[in-house]
Order: C-alpha cells, then structure tokens, then sequence
C-alpha cells in the first residue's frame, strides 16, 4: 500500500512499499534467520539523512514547505562523478525530483541549487492525472536515459485501482540539468488492481534489461504482486513476445510484517541476483526493507527476511533500491519518518520521509549466495546443464554456475537432508557445492573412461557417489564404495543411481530398465526385459528400502516392491521428455521433472512451481528434494 502527500504550491506525492513471496512459482518461505538471505546479508543503517535541504524558509506541516527534506521512494544513480537521487515530488522540484551530489551518502541537493525547479519530470503525459506520479526507476540504456514512473489515470485518484507504469527519456543528464521528457500517449502497463513501483536492470552477464513492478496500488484488499518482464533493445517497452513473470507475492502467514510489498529492485551479485524490497504499513514504525535471492531477472525467488528495520529516531525505513558506486561497492538507499515528534511517523506530527543511503554487503565473486536452511524443508530443485538453479518451496537459492564458464556440463544434482545446500556434479566428475553441502572430492582431475552421469549423498551430508554411464563408481567423504558395474557388459548405459536410507548401499538403473543393486539396496525387479517406449531416464527408493521406482523420458513410471504407483505421465503428450524424478519426504508422492523445467506431481506431492513457462538458456537435466 501506499499514500500520497500534499506540498504547498505544486504537486502531490506518494510512498510505495516492496516484495517478498511466490505464486507462481510459488515460494513459500519461513520467517527470521531461516529465509534465504538472512544472517549473511547485513545493513550498517545510517544514522543521518544523505540529503540537508536548504534553507528555504519555514512552515508546517513539515512537508508543506520546501526545506522540508522529504525524498520518498528513492533510486539512487551513478554516472559520471555525480550521484542522482531520483525520488517522488516534493517542492524542491515537481512532479519527479531530482537530487545530486558527488558522494554516494551524503551532500545531496537540488541540481537547480535553488529552492524550486529541481525536477526531473517537468511534463507529465496527457493521460496522467496531474499530481499523482510517484515512484522513479533510472537507467542508462539503448544510447539514452530512461526513467519508468507511475502515475493515475486522468479522472482517477491515486491508490484506486487505475494506477499504470509510465516512462520518460533523456539524451543526457548532468550535475545541472537531469530532466526527462515523456512524449508517450498512453502507459506501458494497467493492470487490475493497479501497477506501480517500476525499476529497470540490466543482467551483466547477458546485457538484456528488465523491468521489476508491482501490481496493486494498494486500492484492493487483493494480494500485492511482484513482476518481472524482459525489456526492448531501448529499453523503454517490454520486448516483443515477452511476458512478465511472478517473483513474489505478499504472505503473511510465513512473514507477519509483510502485510504489503512493493518497490522492488533487482541487482546481481555472487552469481546470483538479490531482490530487495520494502514490506508493512509506510505509515508505521514497522514498515522495513527485506531481501530475497533468487535463480535469475525472471526468478524464482526464495525464502525472505528482512534486514533493515526502525534504529533509533529514523522510522519506517523502505522505498528502498540497490545501487553500486564508482567503485563498486554495493549501497542501499531509502526513504524513512524522521524529525517531528518523538515516535511520529507522520506529516502532521512534523516528520518527512527523509532520504538515507546505507552500506549493505551483497556477496561477489564465486557463484555463491549466502542462504540458511529452511525451518521445515520443503519443495525442490532443478538444475540447467549450464549449473543454473531453479528452487521452489521455500528452499533457498544458494547460488548458481549459471554464467560462469564450465569444462563441462552439469548433469545431476544432490539437495542436504535439511534443504540448506546442494551439490552438482558435471560429466566430467567436477563438484560445485553451496550452502551447507560441505566439498569431499571430485573426479574433475581423473581421465575417466565413461561420462558421469549422475550422483546421490549420503544422508548426513557428509559424503557423495558419482555414478559414470558404464556403472563406474567414485566415492567421496563417508560414501562407502559398496561396488560397481564398471567391469560388466553393459546392454545399455547406466543414467542413474538411488542410495539406500542407511546410507550403506545403492541401485544403478541403466536406460533399459535394468537395476544393477549393491550394498545393503535389495533386488526388488526390474524393466531390463521388458520393451519400453521410451528409454528410463531416472529412479528413486522408497526410504525403507522396500522399493524404488524407475521414469522413462516419456514420464512412464515402473514401480517395484513397496514402492506405490501414483500416476505418470506416460499417456500424455509432452512439450519435453523427462529427465527426472524426486520423492516426498514421506514417500507418499513423486514429482517429475521435463527438460523444459516442466513438473509433473503424482501423490502427496505438491505443486510448487515450474520453469516451463519461461525460456531456459539451457535444459534441465534433473532434480533433488530434501
């Protein structure tokens, strides 16, 4: 939700607020040191405004007057030795302001070094209702600037429901004149409920952009959504073909202070991309900045917590956006209540939404993103054979090798019991691990005879198998090596491999069905004399060891021992063949995963999501649930 503000002479204003849940996917997360990006990701608040008005005369209330010091929903951009603080109106400077400074947390002013003028919206378009823009999203793109922006419906008030996304360009902007023109006859984006709180970002490693908004103005008892949509070559439209995807929507139930949210903004760091946002009443001392990760521009995004909440006499901090400065480090600007009457978080006690700019550390360098393990571990993964993580439930995002360069390509992955990390494993036998998946050894230095073609861990996490496509085993950590059909004639090539609950054995499955046991793993049957469709693909156990069953890539299951058919998706016509499967924590379900990141859920397992709904840059190749 948000509210708009009057100023004496011109405008109006508004404050916006952030994300943090899924729908689709849908991510539902856990509250406080268990979400994604909690204890590792840290902001040093500030304890003084970025931003000292001038002296412009007196006048109450405190935003009534132009030395008032309101700068709600701030953006901060770097460009040429000067920082730009782009904020919603205020009598400094109409409609869109514009601050600028040569530090990017303090000094900043009107670029006019007046009393008036400073704005960066001088004419708003037609179809606008005058005084109702808010919300500046900025950013170098396609040879100009771009600036996204929201504003009312001509003949609707602000926060009912007809609030959409404008945009304004510029060929330059300067210390002296930062001022946009939108030339525009109608808005980018309306949707039911209302669109709001726009910000564009640009992926580093592809150089596409994208835009990140809001859907409901806060005019409906509807839930808040958060969108994301790949942006055209000038970035100032959605790319033709193009359509947004759901990052998060409000949950309440898993995160109490996420009454709403809003104003999200989107960087990427560590291999991964981080979604700030503000949640809560802007109104209120328990309006807050939160954080998630997630696998990509389009998400999914995880588990959420907040990081940023009311210190001392600043109140309410939100509106916030992401930014690096010249030298890269990574700040946090926002807007928060400050001066007035103690505890007031109001124009009329005398406070204003005062702009602050605060460290934050966002991890860099190696693929990995700081996560924690869920509370109650629950959802799946899929990997992409260029390592990209897709992670649904409210299993965290712990980083990727989605980007990086790699010697060969991912083909499986192994989830920790308590969905804290995960382990993936290429076909030449290279582990990456994140989170809590500890590293015990790769084959990634030895001349293998076959390709590896998959793994499993051991229950306490402490070891793994790599299994090649001629039975061969490589066994690391407390992986006990139980045997192998490396020295065996193979009818056809192994595809995967399933471990015993004890941790003290395991089942091969080549792709004709046959099952190759070792350990304490009992021979329960297998497809190997049966003609299949299609070849398997994958297999599970059940946890007593009772059982397994084994996919083909045309989504037939073959079950064996105490292991129940639940359905498959043999008889259906699919968009992608299967690659692989995982089970429910109690065995009463299986979910089925396509190459397109499709999933298909048999039992008691639920549905949390997919990617086959976006385009991938490369295939899935499996999946792994605690």
């Amino acid at each position: 939700m948000r509210g708009t503000m009057g100023r004496a002479g011109t405008g109006v204003g508004a404050l916006l607020l952030l994300g943090a849940s899924l729908t689709v996917p849908q991510i539902i997360g856990p509250t406080g040191a268990a979400a994604a990006a909690a204890a590792h990701v840290a902001v040093s608040p500030s304890p003084n405004p970025a931003f000292g008005p001038p002296a412009c005369g007196t006048g109450t209330p405190a935003y009534n007057y132009e030395g008032s010091g309101d700068a709600a929903d701030p953006q901060v951009v770097y460009s040429g030795g000067t920082y730009y603080a782009f904020t919603t109106g205020n009598a400094l400077g109409n409609n869109i302001a514009a601050l600028v400074s040569s530090s990017p947390n303090s000094g900043y002013g009107p670029y006019t070094h007046k009393c008036y003028g400073s704005t960066a919206l001088p004419s708003p378009s037609p179809w606008e209702q005058p005084n109702t823009q808010t919300s500046p999203g900025v950013f170098q793109y396609g040879g100009h600037w771009v600036m996204f922006y929201d504003a009312a419906q001509s003949g609707h008030a602000s926060d009912s429901g007809f609030d959409c996304l404008a945009v304004a360009t510029a060929a330059s902007i300067s210390a002296t004149d930062a001022q946009f023109g939108d030339v525009s006859d109608g808005p980018i984006e309306c949707q039911p409920t209302g669109s709001i709180d726009p910000e564009p970002f640009v992926d580093p490693s592809t150089g596409i952009a994208y835009l990140v908004w809001k859907q409901n103005d806060g005019g409906s008892s509807a839930p808040a959504y958060i969108w994301a949509e790949q942006l055209n070559s000038s970035g100032t439209g959605f790319a033709p073909g193009s359509s947004p995807s759901l990052l998060l929507t409000n949950n309440t139930v898993s995160y109490p202070w996420e009454t709403t949210v809003e104003d999200p903004s989107m960087e990427a760091a560590g291999g991964g991309f981080y979604l700030a946002f503000s949640a809560g009443d802007y109104t209120s001392t328990g309006y807050s900045e939160g954080i998630t990760t997630c696998s990509g521009p389009l998400g999914p995004c995880g588990p959420q917590s907040q990081v940023l909440t009311t210190y001392g006499s600043v109140l309410g901090p939100g509106g916030g956006a992401l930014f690096s400065d010249a030298a890269g480090n990574w700040w946090l600007d926002y807007a928060a209540w400050h001066g007035g009457s103690p505890g007031c978080t109001s124009y009329a006690c005398g406070a204003a939404r005062q702009l602050f700019v605060a460290p934050i550390n966002l991890p860099s360098g190696n693929g990995q993103v700081p996560c924690n393990a869920p509370a109650s571990a629950y959802g799946y993964y899929m990997v992409a054979s260029d390592g990209g993580i897709f992670n649904y439930g409210d299993l965290a995002f712990c980083g990727s090798e989605g980007g990086r360069f790699l010697n060969k390509p991912v083909v499986g992955i192994a989830v920790t019991r308590d969905g804290g990390g995960y382990w993936l494993v290429a076909s030449d036998g290279g582990i990456f691990n994140y989170g809590d998946a500890p590293f015990h050894g790769s084959a990634g230095s030895i001349a293998l005879n076959k390709p590896i073609v998959g793994m499993a861990a051991t229950p306490d996490g402490g070891g793994y198998w790599l299994v090649a496509s001629d039975g061969g085993i490589f066994n690391y950590g407390d992986a006990g090596f139980y045997g192998s059909a490396g020295s065996i004639h193979l009818n056809k090539p192994i595809v995967g491999m399933a471990p015993t609950a004890s941790g003290k054995g395991y089942w091969l499955v080549a792709s004709d069905g046959g099952i190759f046991n070792y350990g304490d793993a009992r021979f329960h049957g297998s497809a190997g004399s049966v003609a299949l469709n299609k070849p398997v693909v994958g297999m599970a156990a059940t946890d007593d060891g009772g059982g397994y069953w084994l996919v083909a890539s045309d989504g037939g299951i073959f079950n064996y021992g105490d292991a129940p058919f639940y359905g498959s998706a043999g008889s259906l016509p699919l968009n992608k063949p299967v690659v692989g499967m995982a089970l429910t924590h109690d065995g009463g379900g299986y979910w089925l995963v396509a190459t397109d990141g499709g999933i298909f859920n048999y039992g008691d397992a639920p549905f949390y999501g997919s990617a086959g709904s976006f385009p991938l840059d490369q295939p899935v190749v499996g999946m792994s649930a605690p």
